[in-house]
C-alpha cells in the first residue's frame, strides 16, 4: 500500500473532512496537453486506498505528533516520509484522478483543497468584501485562489503557482482500512 504526505494543517483538514482533494505536480512535466492527458501515469489510481503519513514515535504504544499533545520537545519523532503502513491510523480512498494545469483550479476546488472561508460577513452582514480565506497557516486572503497560491508556493517553493505546472488532481474520501 502506498502512503501520502500532507503538511500538518492539511493533514488535520483531511481528518476534519474539510480537505477532499489534493494536487501533486507531475514529474517530469509533459510538453503538451495531449501528452499530459494520455501518456502520463498518476502515482495513485481511482479506487486505491492510501495511508496518511505523519510524524510518529513507536514506543510502548505509538504516539503521533499531529495529535498536538504536550510532548517533551526533546522527543526524536520518526520522519513521516519513512512511515510504514503498520503505524498508520488514517486512510483515504482515491475516488477520481484527472490532469490539469495548476492555475485551472476553481474556487470550489480551492475549498476542497482545505482552504477555509472565514466569513467576516457576520460582523457586517451581506458585505461580500469582508469574506476572508485561510490556507491553514495564514489568513486574510481575499479569494480562495490567492490563499491556495500562497499554500502551493509554501509547499513546493516560491514561484510554483506562477510557473503553472501540470498537476494530478486526486479526489478522495477518508475511509477505514479493510
Amino acid at each position: 500500500m502506498k502512503g501520502i504526505i500532507f503538511s500538518e494543517p492539511m493533514f488535520n483538514a483531511v481528518i476534519d473532512g474539510r480537505k477532499t482533494q489534493t494536487r501533486r505536480i507531475m514529474t517530469p512535466q509533459p510538453k503538451s496537453d495531449l501528452i499530459a492527458k494520455y501518456h502520463c501515469n498518476p502515482r495513485y489510481k481511482a479506487g486505491e486506498i492510501v495511508y496518511l503519513k505523519e510524524p510518529y514515535l513507536p514506543i510502548m504504544r505509538t504516539i503521533y505528533k499531529y495529535d498536538g499533545g504536550d510532548y517533551d520537545p526533546k522527543l526524536k519523532w520518526k520522519n513521516k516520509l519513512f512511515m510504514m503502513e503498520r503505524y498508520a491510523r488514517y486512510f483515504i480512498e482515491i475516488t477520481a484522478v484527472r490532469c490539469e494545469r495548476l492555475q485551472d483550479i476553481s474556487d470550489d476546488d480551492c475549498l476542497k483543497e482545505g482552504i477555509e472561508e472565514l466569513n467576516a460577513g457576520e460582523i457586517i452582514p451581506n458585505y461580500q468584501d469582508y469574506i476572508q480565506y485561510s490556507n491553514g497557516d495564514e489568513y486574510n486572503y481575499d479569494t480562495p485562489q490567492k490563499a491556495y497560491a500562497a499554500l502551493i508556493n509554501k509547499i513546493y517553493g516560491k514561484g510554483t503557482w506562477e510557473s503553472n505546472p501540470y498537476v494530478w488532481v486526486y479526489d478522495f474520501k477518508l475511509t477505514i482500512k479493510n
